[in-house]
């Protein structure tokens, strides 16, 4: 049962594997469904300046950097810090973004204002206040990943030593660039086969899986407060 001790000494990493896996799944159905990568700021706000240079059509593009900031926000405010009694609020903000995909994908809203709800849901989520043995870890964005990976390599490389909190970190890393691209794939994969068998657009299932890692994460904050009161109670 060793494996069993190590999945609950590692159960927050694990939570974020699970979170940034869900990032790379909407990251995917929306380049599917609008050929749009929502959560790449950088890239966004890189259009923007060249549509404002060139007089191009810079609203939507502005939409999607003004949801996002205002998605991290309100995470910022409903979850604040990293402690183990925010865990609650943490399902809440992904039961709340699941919902909100569910219920834009359910009604004849514009592809526009579906496309600006999903980068407001993927900056809710890399808002999560998410620590990593104290390292913050932002869940939709693989740049800071891919950095900490190879820096964690290049620290490992200079001392000659590969163990320890480096190679912790390292693999940790490596793993949520790992999770993002299996979201993306799997979602890729799902995706044609949804929408021959059901008529299932590629936000939809991503959208009920948001809602399902909010229920988890609200069920383990039930099943851990009831063991604990089970056991002051004994």
């Amino acid at each position: 049962m060793s494996w069993l001790r190590a999945a609950r000494r590692e159960a927050g990493a694990l939570w974020i594997l699970m979170v940034v896996l869900l990032a790379g799944a909407l990251n995917a159905a929306g380049w599917l469904r609008f050929g749009q990568t929502l959560s790449h700021m950088t890239g966004n706000l890189t259009k923007l300046g060249l549509m404002l240079a060139g007089g191009g059509p810079a609203l939507l593009i502005g939409g999607f950097l003004l949801a996002f900031f205002l998605g991290a926000t309100v995470s910022g405010y409903a979850f604040p810090a990293h402690s183990l009694g925010l865990w609650q609020r943490s399902g809440f903000v992904l039961l709340t973004c699941g919902g909100l995909l569910l219920v834009l994908e359910s009604l004849p809203f514009p592809d526009e204002l579906r496309m600006v709800a999903a980068a407001g849901v993927l900056g809710a989520q890399n808002g999560l206040a998410l620590r990593y043995r104290g390292i913050l870890t932002r869940t939709t964005h693989m740049t800071g990943h891919l950095t900490d990976c190879g820096a964690a390599l290049g620290r490992m490389l200079h001392s000659r030593r590969f163990a320890g909190e480096d190679m912790r970190l390292f693999l940790f890393h490596l793993l949520c660039l790992v999770f993002f691209a299996l979201g993306v794939v799997l979602t890729a994969a799902a995706a044609p086969r949804l929408q021959d068998a059901l008529g299932l657009d590629a936000v939809v299932p991503v959208a009920f899986c948001y809602m399902l890692a909010g229920a988890l994460t609200l069920f383990k904050v039930i099943w851990h407060r009831w063991h604990v009161q089970r056991d002051e109670s004994i």
